[in-house]
């Protein structure tokens, strides 16, 4: 090339950028096509091989750059890239000009990247302006400048990917700019913006409050800066609230968000119309009101928020970009509102809005995956109103769209698996495929992985979660999922402590979560920390919250599920007026209206069913028929609504006879069979009610078809395995009862089924309160005499001998097979007995645990531990459980700890026949064991129910002072009855001096029970005729013992120990209790009957401490206690032997510190008050000290059932002793020892010898007893 040539591109370059000059300084667009041309022209002069092509090339850049920022037309900034990518390749380092390429290129880039969303256009932009600052270190001028590009550059790429480590950097490069832009810095301000904004998306992401708070430190010192005149004056205020906002929503402090509502309102009217800006401002606006509504609750706010957004969208100057935020702000809106109120045009609306949001913001909009993942929310909510698949996986399949979008290093990954996850869950809870559920639980463990502590959304994952959990839980009942359910919201319940705005729905899903375990294994702790857990809750809703009613229903729910087990009048009337309060605050067409009026007509219907007042089945009715009309066919929950109006039907029908009512209940539960196909969680609770409709249909009709058919699906829910435990057994009595009723063959398999499912209501795995209580239920504690009864009725006495063991003692059962001998199985898998072995001693232990809490005093790590001990004892359950089953399968061990049969069961009549006493209704039966004959069964005619009830409240009257018998016999509910029991015995007036009531008391147990059994069993004379001349008493013809069961008897020791030891523990002095100064006389008396070598008393001396004792326990062939005790009615399993430095309850005497079984012949005497006596609501469980003892193993055990006289301890143990110890020498080779199956007689000696003092009260020798041989 010439020279000409070269002063012509030279002279063309200069012309252009002398008009790209004229351009910047005057706009005017012609002067910059013109210097585009030129400099066209320029560098098509300059060969590719010419050393300042790279200097044509980038003004050339610049110039179509420009041109781009004033048209905006996407191909000037393609080639803008293009041609400043081609002169930086040409201006290699250490070229002097590749910082000006750099430095362009990378702006340029950037902004292409805002526009388009392209990945490689941000990470190029970082790389360049990482190696630009290293160009420009300080103290370059423009050093500060690329430290706020990359800084901004790389918090763009955070926001599109979530790397973690570009959100850090950009914290630490505002944070190196800052010094740089000291007061008065004209650029401070707008600085102190961005590194608060920074801040504030890091908090975003790893939820660290300091973050938060540094940024609000910031954007107010940026507000200080920028005044009410400054153009950023309104850019900071937004950015002010919205850090306040996002604390509020964090922190739950209602001044956060009034502050930024009212910033909010200064910035918008700084953005009248006609500014562009107007738009946004009042977007913001909105956006924090629509906050408060979500914590606060008052409508006002919403309304404020959609009208906001109505006139956003409305603004004539608003740019596209924000007129897509408009829409889905507003659409979001309108579903908050629809949740609230229920309209559908309200959710239709939000439906078509969040449309025309996803066409502004297609691929590949940084926005799309939202947009995808709130449209799916709004089909979410509508199917949730109205049932409709289609829209339930219309919002699934915009859930996995919107996932694959936001991958797992974006942002909103984690809101996409949640929401995803929520929707599948209740797709799963509709249509019953596991594969829905089983992905829903592993989407909802890959979000919490993603929040991570200390991510604010953490503890709404741990609820997403938790509640998946109890999903499957009510379908599939695999306790290790209700157990961490509720563990995980007892984290969530700490993260969302006082005043997060998620406490209440906190508070409220762990109670739900406990709810659904307490149905299915009836821990009582649960239901009433739930009902606790849901008044705070409700107390956080304070009126006119629009989630109070929500609230109201589910504690009501919560309270009447309460009533319906400790029948307390003043919870069904809490729970009915709650729930009218939340029917009230819900308009006609809410659609939660129709659950809200359900549930009350439940509360209704179960209050009829206690107080029998025709309104409520009336009213109960009608509002079932009003809920059924709010579920049409297909509706997902017809099935409960029908199920629900089947039963008010029935119940009607049951108090007025009314066929037709009965015929509907039929029809609208055959219905609801139909819709509720196996495996569908209450498919067994339907069969049971559409049984019980036809066994009564066939009581009117007698047609031998409903009859059948109602066993049979009686049958078919006692055997439904997806059903609770509680819901089996319900199922299989009312089998029984019908069967019984109406003689159908089923009748004794009803009564074996439902005794099969005993063990499995009261299982080891549930603490003692809950135990006790579940066994103190009347269908429970009366299946045992029904089902004898039963059997008996049909002369199947042995079956009834079975039933009887099956059915009692079910607490004390369970121990024994815990201690079930192992050496035969040890022989054979030695393995399977190690194991067996090891699950027993665990399972022994933590069954006798307390697992009571208190939800108001307990903090959730306490709590959590508490719960993280019962689900071990559930899994040592299954354990146990399975390894039983492996052990049956082998040869030879097909019964291996099944239930004996009644041969086995004879076995325990070694020593004398055994007696059985059971009662029904008409009459009472007395099976007799014996050893060698069959069991016979003796009808005793004039006892029956009301008899014995009668008998038992007078024994307990009589156990205590004389005021109390007079006020007994005396009672309205006991008087007449007593009055004619009494002068039945004898002519005249009644005298109700208390030895003679006691006199009447026990000649009627003998005329009509023990009498007859005698002459039965042919005994010939030796608690009866009490009179001043003849006497004729049990104790003239046995020697009598007790036992709680059969089973108690069997394989006892029958050797004596080698080295004897007797153990005396006395207490004369024990803490806030009366001198027991009989207990010395008591220990001294001993003294003389046992040789000194087998003696050990340590109370003698030093007083009697509990661990020493126990150990004594342990190691003693006899153990002696002479001092207080006490039965605890409420809890008694708290019973026991009061010591100087504790008290030693039943519970200790196996569980709390578990006794190894005694291997050796042994005896316990309790001299020591209520030490047999048992517990009224749990009378065939034996619930006291005496039966402890006799189930850990001592062969026998001398007690007392009510308080004894402190001088009788020492009489009746020196005749005890006089007797076992007359033969014995503890000098021989080898020792005499005692027989100590003796005892019984022994005892029986001693209370006849206290018998003959002159004037003794029968309380004083009657209470004496002895259990077992």
């Amino acid at each position: 090339m010439d020279s000409d040539e070269l002063d012509v591109a030279i002279e063309l370059n200069s012309a252009a950028q002398m008009l790209q000059t004229k351009f910047e300084q005057q706009g005017n667009a012609k002067d910059i096509e013109d210097a585009i041309v030129l400099f066209r022209e320029a560098l098509a002069l300059r060969t590719p091989s010419h050393p300042n092509r790279d200097s044509f090339l980038h003004n050339l850049g610049i110039a179509v750059k420009s041109r781009f920022e004033r048209r905006g037309d996407r191909k000037d900034m393609d080639e803008a890239i293009e041609l400043l990518n081609q002169a930086l390749v040409l201006r290699a380092s250490p070229h002097p000009g590749r910082d000006k390429s750099l430095d362009a290129l990378a702006l340029v880039v950037s902004e292409r990247f805002k526009k388009h969303r392209d990945l490689k256009d941000i990470d190029q932009a970082v790389e360049l302006f990482e190696e630009l600052l290293t160009v420009y270190t300080p103290p370059h001028p423009d050093h500060a400048r690329i430290l706020i590009n990359l800084a901004s550059s790389s918090q763009l790429r955070f926001q599109q990917q979530g790397d973690p480590k570009d959100i850090q950097r950009a914290v630490e490069l505002y944070r190196e700019a800052l010094p740089l832009h000291p007061l008065p810095h004209r650029h401070r301000g707008v600085l102190l913006n961005h590194l608060a904004n920074a801040l504030k998306t890091r908090f975003e992401q790893q939820s660290d409050s300091k973050d938060l708070d540094e940024a609000i430190k910031f954007y107010r010192e940026s507000l200080a800066i920028h005044t009410s005149s400054h153009h950023y004056h309104v850019l900071s205020l937004d950015h002010l609230a919205r850090a306040l906002q996002a604390r509020f929503e964090h922190q739950g402090n209602s001044k956060d968000v009034d502050e930024a509502i009212k910033l909010h309102r200064q910035a918008l009217t700084h953005h009248a119309l006609p500014h562009s800006k107007q738009g946004p401002s009042m977007n913001n606006l909105a956006s924090a009101l629509q906050s408060r509504f979500k914590q606060i609750g008052n409508l006002d706010d919403i309304d404020e928020t959609i009208e906001l957004h109505r006139e956003a969208l409305l603004t004539p100057l608003m740019p596209s970009e924000s007129r897509g935020t408009s829409l889905y702000n507003l659409a979001n809106a309108l579903r908050t509102k629809f949740e609230l109120q229920g309209n559908p045009k309200d959710i239709d609306e939000a439906i078509k809005l969040h449309g025309e949001a996803l066409v502004l913001h297609a691929l590949p909009h940084s926005h799309h995956g939202s947009s995808l993942n709130t449209l799916g929310r709004d089909f979410y909510e509508r199917s949730k109103q109205t049932g409709d698949s289609t829209d339930l996986d219309e919002a699934i399949e915009l859930y996995r769209a919107a996932l694959v979008h936001d991958t797992p290093v974006h942002p909103n990954c984690a809101h996409c698996l949640n929401n995803l996850g929520a929707a599948l869950r209740t797709r799963f809870e509709r249509q019953g495929d596991a594969k829905d559920i089983d992905e829903a639980i592993e989407l909802h463990r890959e979000a919490l992985v993603l929040h991570k502590p200390p991510h604010p959304q953490r503890g709404t994952a741990l609820v997403n979660l938790a509640i998946a959990l109890r999903s499957n839980f009510r379908w599939k009942g695999d306790s290790k999922d209700i157990d961490e359910a509720i563990e995980l919201h007892r984290q969530a319940l700490v993260l969302h402590a006082t005043p997060h705005p998620d406490r209440s729905m906190s508070l409220n899903s762990l109670a739900n979560a406990l709810i659904h375990r307490f149905q299915q294994w009836r821990d009582f702790t649960d239901i009433n920390e739930a009902i606790e857990l849901h008044r705070q809750a409700l107390a956080l809703r304070a009126s006119p919250h629009p989630a109070r009613a929500g609230c109201l229903n589910n504690l009501a729910l919560v309270v009447k599920m309460r009533f319906d087990q400790q029948k307390d009048p003043k919870d069904i009337d809490e729970a009915i007026e709650l729930h009218r309060e939340a029917v009230l605050l819900h308009e006609p067409l809410h659609p939660n209206r129709g659950t809200y009026i359900n549930n009350l007509a439940l509360a209704v219907r179960t209050r009829f069913e206690e107080q029998r007042d025709p309104k409520d089945i009336d009213e109960a009715i009608a509002l079932l028929r009003e809920t059924l009309a709010f579920q049409p066919p297909h509706h997902p929950n017809r099935d409960i609504c029908l199920n629900n109006l089947a039963n008010a039907l029935y119940q009607r029908f049951l108090k007025q006879g009314a066929s037709r009512d009965l015929d509907e209940a039929i029809e609208l539960n055959q219905e609801a069979v139909n819709l509720r196909k196996p495996p569908h969680r209450d498919r067994g609770f339907s069969l049971s009610t559409l049984g019980r409709c036809l066994a009564h249909k066939y009581q009117k009709a007698c047609h031998g078809e409903d009859l059948n058919r109602a066993c049979s699906l009686l049958q078919e829910a006692t055997a439904y395995s997806v059903s609770p435990p509680i819901q089996r057994f319900n199922a299989a009595h009312s089998w029984a009862w019908a069967a019984g009723k109406f003689h159908h063959s089923s009748v004794l398999a009803a009564y074996h089924a439902a005794i099969q499912v005993l063990p499995q209501l009261a299982a080891l795995y549930l603490d003692l309160g809950s135990r006790q209580q579940i066994m103190s239920t009347t269908q429970v504690h009366t299946l045992a005499s029904d089902a004898a009864n039963c059997a008996m009725e049909l002369g199947e006495y042995d079956t009834a001998v079975e039933y009887l063991e099956a059915s009692r003692s079910i607490f004390w059962s369970q121990a024994l097979q815990l201690r079930t001998p192992l050496d035969t199985l040890a022989n054979v898998r030695p393995d399977l007995s190690v194991k067996l072995t090891d699950i027993a001693r665990q399972l022994e232990q933590a069954s006798f645990r307390d697992a009571s809490r208190n939800v108001l005093a307990d903090s959730q790590d306490k709590i959590i531990s508490i719960e993280s001990e019962g689900h071990r004892c559930r899994l040592l359950n299954e354990q146990w459980d399975e390894a039983i089953k492996s052990v049956q399968l082998l040869p030879g061990f097909e019964n291996f700890m099944r239930p004996k049969g009644v041969n086995a069961l004879k076995q325990a009549a070694v020593s004398g026949p055994i007696i059985i006493l059971t009662t029904s209704a008409s009459t009472c039966f007395a099976l007799i064991i014996t050893l060698s004959n069959d069991v016979q069964c003796l009808r005793l005619p004039q006892v029956d129910l009301p008899r014995v009830q009668y008998l038992a409240d007078l024994s307990r009257a009589l156990s205590t002072r004389a005021s109390d018998i007079e006020a007994f016999v005396a009672s309205p509910e006991q008087g007449n009855y007593a009055e004619a029991r009494l002068k039945a015995g004898r002519e005249g007036n009644v005298n109700f001096d208390p030895e003679n009531t006691f006199r009447e008391f026990l000649a009627d147990l003998w005329k009509n029970i023990v009498k007859p059994v005698f002459n039965e069993l042919s005994f010939q004379k030796s608690a009866g005729i009490y009179g001043s001349d003849v006497t004729d008493c049990a104790s003239d013809y046995v020697v009598s013992s007790y036992t709680p069961i059969l089973t108690a008897l069997l394989d006892l020791p029958v050797e004596t120990a080698s080295k004897f030891q007797m153990t005396v523990i006395i207490q004369p002095q024990a803490p806030n209790c009366l001198p027991l100064p009989g207990a010395r006389d008591e220990l001294k008396k001993i003294v003389q009957r046992v040789p000194k070598p087998w003696l050990t008393a340590p109370g003698d001396i030093t007083p009697a401490t509990l661990e020493p004792a126990l150990i004594h326990l342990r190691e003693s062939a006899i153990m002696h206690f002479a001092c207080h005790g006490t039965q605890d009615l409420e809890h008694p399993l708290d019973s026991g032997l009061i010591l100087t430095d504790d008290y030693a309850p039943t519970r200790r005497g196996d569980g709390g510190n578990p006794l190894d079984i005694q291997k050796y012949l042994s005896l316990a005497f309790l001299s020591a008050c209520e030490t047999a006596k048992g517990d009224k609501t749990v009378p065939d469980e034996a619930m006291h000290l005496a039966a402890t003892l006799l189930f850990a193993g001592f062969r026998g055990v001398v007690a007392t059932m009510w308080t004894m006289n402190d001088l009788d301890g020492p009489k009746v143990a020196d005749i005890i002793y006089k007797h076992l110890f007359k033969n014995c020498d503890h000098n021989s080779n080898p020792p005499v020892l005692p027989n100590l199956t003796l005892a019984a007689k022994a005892l029986h000696v001693a209370v006849a010898e206290l018998r003959k003092e002159t004037d003794i009260p029968f309380r004083r020798w009657v209470p004496f007893v002895h259990y077992g041989l």
